[in-house]
């Protein structure tokens, strides 16, 4: 008999906050979850061990694969177990475990329910400036290529009927996954509902992993995955390109400011 709700939490040493969101997981959710531990050197390790039970399932990574290789870990044990939906929220404390039943609910009409910081106004008023400038300008992107509104294109807090997975086509083992599951989205025309979520920074310090701490370096690894995917979409006929959309997301080799230094405003 195939099993209904699991949440995935992708953790990577996180013995900071793990036990508190654990227990506020809790509170608000009493089905399967399964922790992807990412190669975790600290106590949060042990701690997953220590409460590894009938529903509380732990993968293991020997070593760091990256954000997307959890996530990717985490949808394959959901499909090989025959899970119905899936929601995944980081352990960090950025997310609230109570908005959990209102994704579930969503997932009863939609095939995707996303997570979104930026519906809300004052949802943004505690996002660290690079981070909501990375996020605006690749929404506004997606809107001006493929004519869909997405607000936030990176929330890691998202729900997942086991339909779109199991058509998804899946690859980026870093933060970028996150983007790709978007294109994704478009690619095969899934609907989607955005869930207004509160911000939540607790760390303004934390830095992104795998070499993409610099942000100029991560947005253009995010125009690079827009940039290929683009063009993918275009060579399977899938999208039509929005009228005047441009066809270049950014050229190298000019002189004068980079387009990075123009979107954070350095020049």
């Amino acid at each position: 008999m195939a099993k209904e709700n699991l949440v995935i939490c992708p953790v990577y040493n996180e013995q900071d906050t793990i036990q508190e969101f654990y227990h506020n997981l809790r509170k608000f959710y009493i089905h399967d979850v399964v922790f992807v531990d990412d190669g975790s050197t600290d106590g949060c390790k042990d701690f997953l061990v220590a409460v590894k039970n009938r529903k509380t399932f732990l993968i293991r990574h020997l070593q760091r694969s990256g954000y997307g290789t959890a996530l990717l870990s985490g949808f394959g044990f959901c499909l090989a177990k025959g899970y119905k939906k899936a929601i995944t929220i980081d352990g960090d404390l950025q997310h609230n475990p109570e908005h959990i039943p209102q994704f579930l609910s969503e997932l009863e009409e939609k095939e995707i329910a996303l997570g979104s910081r930026y519906m809300l106004t004052a949802g943004c008023l505690d996002v660290p400036r690079i981070t909501l400038t990375i996020n605006r300008y690749i929404s506004k992107l997606i809107e001006q290529l493929f004519s869909v509104h997405v607000t936030d294109p990176f929330c890691g807090f998202r729900g997942y009927r086991d339909t779109f997975l199991k058509k998804a086509n899946l690859n980026h083992t870093s933060y970028g996954l996150g983007l790709e599951i978007i294109l994704e989205i478009i690619r095969t025309k899934t609907p989607f509902k955005e869930i207004p979520i509160k911000a939540i920074y607790n760390n303004h310090l934390r830095e992104f992993q795998d070499g993409l701490n610099d942000p100029r370096i991560r947005l253009l690894y995010y125009l690079n995955i827009l940039s290929e995917k683009k063009t993918e979409l275009l060579l399977e006929d899938s999208i039509i390109l929005k009228e005047n959309a441009p066809l270049f997301l950014f050229e190298t080799g000019k002189t004068g400011p980079c387009l990075t230094d123009i979107i954070f405003g350095y020049s």
